[in-house]
């Protein structure tokens, strides 16, 4: 069945991403639109409004403007008789185009199974991995800012996976004007930790099992104000990321597809497989559980300090020194 552009399905899967949803709506309105948008978009929520009210706008001629946009955001609740939109998929009104956005539908079912069938169909599921990565690389590239493989890894690393938020961080290391490339230093220093040192150099060190550098990196860390159940993450990815490692090399998985499946990037493959061969499948069990075991202490009370202290310790194996008097105070 022949797909029709008159109508443009914008839906989210498993997730939506609503960030990514409006960008794609941006773009099917430059698209059939261009920039001069007076009186060519018209605007409805899905539960305020009917199918026949929508589909009545979209075949009602206007006098001012030849190309038009019928918008429905939060489309999956509209509500009343949908018959009439498979006639208008096959049949559109001559320079309109549908657009509904539909944060969860189920695409088997009534209308929505007609419409994957019929219209223009683009999935707007939050960005993960490899994806992630290069979107948010695009981002960087289209407004003309330069960040090294580490400055983006710490951009990622420190805000998350939420695109909206990587963007708006992008944004704010626009607005600081640096002349040349961007590096972990720059991007903690801009979002807001001042010199701190990047996350990665503490991951890499207890990736390598550098017992004594994680200690003095952790505290560091904590004494400029980072969470310590975000510090606890960091270091529970980095034992999933060795572990994912040591099974991949195990089934000889190609090299070339490990970043996309271990979520890093491509210039940290060596270093990770480097680090893997430090540890044996007891020694990650023993660590996970140490980690664990902080977590809980976090949740439930203890000292944040003590506990990351006594996590790191018994991940490294053997004996390291006990948190000092300073150690021991409580956190900002």
């Amino acid at each position: 069945m022949k797909r029709t552009p008159a109508v443009q399905l914008i839906a989210g899967g498993k997730e939506f991403d609503s960030y990514r949803a409006e960008a794609a709506l941006e773009g099917i309105l430059e698209k059939q639109l261009g920039g001069d948008r007076q009186e060519a978009v018209e605007t409805f929520r899905g539960d305020e409004t009917s199918w026949a009210r929508v589909l009545d706008a979209a075949r009602t001629p206007s006098l001012f403007a030849p190309k038009r946009a019928v918008v429905v955001r939060g489309a999956e609740s509209l509500t009343g008789d949908d018959d009439g939109v498979a006639a208008f998929a096959a049949d559109p009104a001559p320079g309109v185009t549908l657009v509904l956005i539909a944060s969860k539908i189920d695409r088997r079912k009534g209308v929505w199974r007609r419409l994957n069938e019929m219209a223009t169909v683009e999935t707007v599921e939050p960005l993960k991995g490899q994806a992630l990565r290069a979107a948010v690389a695009d981002a960087v590239r289209r407004r003309k800012l330069s960040l090294t493989p580490e400055g983006l890894a710490e951009l990622i690393d420190r805000v998350g996976q939420d695109f909206r938020r990587l963007v708006g961080e992008v944004d704010k290391l626009a607005a600081y004007g640096f002349a040349g490339p961007i590096g972990p230093e720059e991007v903690a220093s801009v979002l807001g930790r001042g010199l701190a040192r990047p996350l990665y150099a503490l991951t890499d060190a207890f990736a390598q099992r550098r017992r004594d550098q994680v200690l003095e990196l952790m505290e560091e860390a904590l004494d400029d104000g980072e969470a310590p159940l975000r510090l606890l993450g960091a270091l529970h990815r980095t034992l999933r990321q060795l572990r994912g490692a040591r099974a991949l090399r195990a089934a000889r998985a190609p090299r070339e597809e490990l970043a996309g499946r271990l979520g890093i990037l491509p210039f940290k493959i060596g270093d990770v497989l480097a680090a893997a061969e430090r540890w044996s499948e007891e020694a990650l069990d023993t660590a996970l559980e140490a980690l664990d075991r902080a977590d809980r202490r976090i949740k439930t009370g203890g000292e944040p300090r003590v506990a990351l202290t006594a996590a790191v310790v018994e991940a490294g194996g053997g004996r390291g020194p006990a948190p000092s008097s300073s150690s021991r105070r409580p956190l900002r």
